[in-house]
């Protein structure tokens, strides 16, 4: 009768050491995966970073381009290449509204 108690508590006990190992062993592997996910987020946060500092010298390099093009000098040396005469006198027209207003 001894040696099958010894068994029965042998198999008792080894069920709670495999079910702390496999918790160990799932946590171990849970931990490996949340660091690979902070990892890969790290990686698409700094690679967001990166195009948002390209499009920020890419915005102002087209607000500098924009200025010329705007720029008074550039209007009246394009008028010039364009054979444009300056205005002597301005004549503005006036529109007469076409709807009668009831006074």
């Amino acid at each position: 009768m001894p040696v099958q108690a010894n068994k029965n508590n042998a198999a008792g006990f080894i069920s709670p050491v495999f079910v702390v190992l496999a918790c160990t062993a799932f946590s171990g592997l849970f931990y490996i995966y949340s660091v690979n996910q902070t990892a890969v987020k790290g990686i698409a946060i700094r690679n967001a970073e990166k195009e948002i500092s390209q499009q920020k010298k890419n915005n102002e390099s087209l607000k500098i381009k924009e200025a010329e093009l705007k720029s008074l000098y550039r209007i009246e040396e394009t008028s010039k290449q364009l054979n444009m005469a300056p205005v002597v006198s301005v004549k503005y027209i006036e529109e007469v509204p076409l709807v009668a207003y009831n006074r």
